[in-house]
């Protein structure tokens, strides 16, 4: 029996079902803060407390997060869609700006910049970089400060209108 068309790849769909929160990665370097929204982030050791984050391995994000060697996730909340949207594109500003993306935000101990709307954050200092052979970096940091600011439920890749990940072969 002859099919006449082409099996179905799944893996996108699979890939799509992994739990991946929505965050606005934060870092300052030599005056300038930037952020942009990241979605592969998750915890990887106890002790120490470490999480690990999958930036584009040649983005301007990672370059900052290698030289400033500090980073903060900022954890969005399920109805922050707007602030997600804001930074889907690399926004970099003056240290000295009022607003970054339009979002208010304020400047860590450990000068990163934090966003004052978002559920809470967890400021990291780059532990790490393994080798990757992926067209993402691996980016280990151990975790230095975490704040809480307001209860409320994150938003999930999952329940948000976007996606990003996976594979699809032509």
């Amino acid at each position: 029996m002859k099919l006449d068309s082409q099996p179905t790849d799944v893996r996108t769909d699979a890939l799509r079902l992994l739990s991946n929160g929505v965050y606005v990665l934060t870092a300052c370097h030599q005056a300038v803060i930037h952020a942009a929204t990241v979605t592969w982030a998750m915890q990887v050791s106890i002790q120490p407390t470490l999480v690990l984050v999958a930036l584009r391995r040649n983005s301007r994000l990672a370059h900052v997060v290698r030289k400033g060697r500090r980073f903060a996730l900022n954890i969005l909340a399920r109805d922050q869609q707007e602030v997600a949207a804001a930074f889907f594109t690399h926004h970099s500003d003056s240290e000295q700006t009022e607003a970054m993306g339009g979002q208010a935000f304020r400047m860590s101990e450990s000068h990163c910049p934090l966003l004052t709307e978002a559920l809470g954050w967890i400021e990291c200092r780059l532990a790490d970089e393994p080798a990757s052979p992926g067209d993402h970096t691996l980016m280990l940091g151990e975790v230095t400060g975490a704040g809480v600011r307001r209860q409320g439920e994150p938003m999930v890749l999952w329940s948000s209108p976007w996606s990003y990940g996976g594979s699809q072969t032509a």
